[in-house]
């Protein structure tokens, strides 16, 4: 009984195949191949760890929007190259509060210690701004020829772009404004360096990802917190009680907001021990209270902030699979793989060492350790 395949148009078996259309180009051959030379493609394009839009496929001017995706990937050194032009500018403008030293100039790094790196002028930062804003615009708008303004503006990330990117425009002409001589002569702030760094998170997916990962975590976040500051508050009116009445209370603990203030120091043993000597000359045992706060708070309270925010992190970031789940996925998985068959008694073996937490789970990090395994094995026995 012959089976369908995967791939319509063409039979997997001992069909005769068009080889005379051969595409030097991945993106030819995406556009115009064969059902099987569109795959190849594609795959590849995976392996190099690039892949089409989603909503490129679905469109009907599939071979158009092909064409304008690749041309715009051929370009990612220049955006890259771009973003980093954006961080490096941030460094290189003078600051506006220079103008308002006449005394000193920010070129005097021995009065303002800035570093040794060169200002540019009004005018080569007007330009330099400007070149880089441009090439900013053409990638955030240059997605719409592949995309589609329906697809592009139903995205929340580019409605975003858009809008950082009209307040740089904005701001750009406020400051060109700003150094014209018929304009305004002051100018408070300038927005720009800060939209810059937003824009730079915006185009990393690693950075957005890790953005979304501790903003997941806040309220975790906030909950140790808020218990760390109740050991503080506690903490510090005890002191102000206790010491009150001796030197350590005239002269260092005079109020509860000093006391609160230079208990939180103490957290930071960055005052300590000079601010519970005082107390320390008058009886020796007062040492012990110090002492006890140091230890719960640097070695207790501090560990246990680290541990929750750490495993908060950890369940932010890392994706899991149980048991089952699992097994479904390797049985799926060895439908394409060519790998000799595995059984569901090996696959349980796979998982148990996978498990190295023991908990039931495989999280993402050791799932991709075993596909890499996968792929380094067919690499080697050539299956």
């Amino acid at each position: 009984m012959d089976k369908e395949a995967f791939l319509g148009g063409e039979s997997s078996g001992g069909g005769r195949r068009d080889r005379s259309s051969h595409f030097p180009r991945r993106s030819d051959a995406i556009a115009h191949g064969s059902p099987y030379q569109k795959a190849a493609a594609l795959v590849d394009l995976a392996e190099d760890g690039v892949g089409l839009p989603e909503q490129i496929l679905d469109q009907s001017s599939y071979e158009i929007a092909t064409k304008f995706y690749f041309i715009f990937v051929q370009f990612d050194l220049l955006w890259a190259l771009n973003f980093f032009a954006l961080i490096v500018l941030n460094f290189l403008e003078k600051p506006l509060w220079c103008a308002e030293y006449s005394a000193y100039s920010c070129s005097n790094r021995e009065y303002y210690f800035l570093g040794q790196l060169p200002y540019l002028t009004g005018s080569e930062s007007l330009v330099y701004e400007g070149v880089t804003l441009i090439i900013l615009m053409i990638h955030t708008f240059f997605p719409i020829s592949y995309e589609g303004f329906h697809f592009y503006w139903k995205s929340h990330l580019n409605q975003l772009k858009v809008i950082f990117l009209l307040i740089l425009v904005a701001d750009l002409i406020v400051y060109a404004l700003y150094l014209s001589p018929v304009a305004f002569y002051s100018l408070p702030l300038r927005i720009a360096p800060y939209i810059r760094v937003v824009f730079f998170i915006l185009n990393v997916r690693e950075l957005r990802e890790s953005i979304l990962i501790l903003a997941g975590m806040l309220s975790t976040y906030f909950n140790v917190v808020a218990l760390g500051f109740l050991f503080l508050l506690f903490s510090s009116w005890v002191a102000y009680v206790m010491f009150e009445d001796t030197e350590q209370g005239k002269t260092v603990f005079t109020s509860f907001g000093t006391t609160l203030y230079q208990m939180f120091v103490l957290f930071t043993t960055s005052n300590n021990p000079d601010v519970w000597i005082p107390a320390y000359k008058a009886s020796r045992w007062y040492c012990l209270y110090f002492v006890l706060y140091v230890l719960l708070g640097v070695y207790f309270v501090t560990n246990l902030i680290l541990a929750v925010v750490y495993d908060s992190f950890k369940s932010q970031n890392c994706g899991y699979l149980n048991k089952e789940q699992c097994i479904h996925l390797f049985e799926e998985l060895n439908k394409y793989r060519t790998l000799p068959r595995i059984s569901r008694e090996d696959f349980e073996l796979i998982f148990d060492e996978l498990d190295d937490s023991h908990d039931f789970k495989v999280v993402s990090s050791s799932l991709n350790l075993y596909l890499d395994f996968v792929e380094t094995f067919e690499e080697v026995f050539g299956v």
